[in-house]
């Protein structure tokens, strides 16, 4: 009898202990989260969105066709809508909405709602912006021209 108290005691310790862990793991995870959330804040100060909106073309080159036919407008509220149709492709359609931040002063981080995947562009001039790595690293060798998106006048 004392043999199985001391296994209910020492199983209910371990779930208890577990618990605690998971409840100190979220607290740190928070913690991050918010600081992220303030650093990327300010540094929106950096770049006037009202300059920067507007709708940006081009097309991407793509592996499997022609390329990417892409349309990337950019609003001043921190939004924007992307969409992108494959050149020579019968279901090659694509939609996107959803919100921006503005990260190093110049790189746009576009985030879709629906998947939470972010793509990144950065602020070239008042009439370009280029696909970048999550850093800002813009593409270079002979390709790098086509991923940049041109301000529709």
């Amino acid at each position: 009898m004392k043999k199985n108290l001391i296994i209910l005691a020492v199983a209910a310790l371990a779930v208890f202990a577990s618990c605690s862990d998971k409840k100190a793991a979220q607290s740190v995870v928070d913690k991050d989260s918010v600081s992220v959330v303030d650093n990327t804040a300010s540094e929106d100060d950096n770049l006037d969105l009202t300059s920067v909106a507007g709708t940006y073309e081009g097309t991407f080159p793509a592996a499997d066709g022609p390329g990417i036919k892409t349309v990337l407008t950019i609003k001043a509220d921190s939004t924007y809508q992307l969409e992108q149709d494959y050149v020579d492709q019968k279901n090659g359609h694509d939609e996107a909405s959803g919100v921006f931040k503005v990260l190093d002063g110049n790189v746009l981080m576009l985030v879709r709602p629906s998947s939470g995947e972010h793509t990144f562009y950065k602020v070239k001039d008042a009439n370009s912006i280029v696909m970048t790595d999550s850093v800002g690293n813009e593409p270079e060798g002979e390709t790098a021209k086509f991923y940049v998106l041109k301000k529709k006048k």
